[in-house]
């Protein structure tokens, strides 16, 4: 296996309708509220470095083949939890190949670098997978009409965490 590149968005806008696509395709049924414009306009909120919201994309073999960002808020419920570990995408072409770990742990070590002392996540199927590198559950609710498992891990390893401090984007 060739050495994957996690590179900001930030450095490559011009992906962003093709990354819109993906999520919207992906997630759509989640936010059936949002367009893929909507989709869009959420990934050049996050064209930041040193602050939230920030995205990224996975570079593979010369393409681009996935996504992670870290957000303010990933659910119209649970407002009060964040920052969150959200658009964690492989193209189904490379999934099975160990990326999706990799990927995982960069954002993480990503967000330890930011200072962040917690992080969520919302799943439907890949509880098991966040289990196994170190996040916890906290819950399990519906959310729009699909059970989802909400997550939590502490970017310092610690068993009890304080909450982050949300370094948001200027408006």
């Amino acid at each position: 296996m060739s050495s994957p590149d996690l590179i900001l968005l930030k450095y490559l806008p011009e992906l962003i309708p093709e990354l819109a696509h993906w999520h919207y395709l992906e997630w759509g049924a989640l936010f059936p509220e949002k367009t893929e414009a909507d989709f869009a306009a959420d990934l050049a909120d996050s064209l930041n470095e040193q602050q939230l919201p920030i995205s990224w994309v996975v570079v593979y073999e010369h393409q681009v083949v996935g996504t992670a960002s870290l957000l303010l808020h990933d659910m119209q419920t649970n407002r009060e939890l964040s920052p969150w570990l959200a658009n964690i995408y492989l193209a189904p072409s490379v999934r099975g190949k160990g990326l999706g770990k990799w990927l995982v742990q960069q954002v993480m070590t990503e967000a330890r670098q930011q200072g962040l002392t917690q992080l969520y996540l919302f799943t439907e199927d890949q509880t098991a997978f966040y289990q196994r590198l170190g996040w916890q559950v906290l819950k399990q609710e519906l959310y729009q009409g699909k059970a989802v498992t909400i997550m939590s891990w502490c970017c310092n390893g610690m068993a009890n965490c304080l909450p982050s401090p949300i370094h948001a984007a200027p408006l």
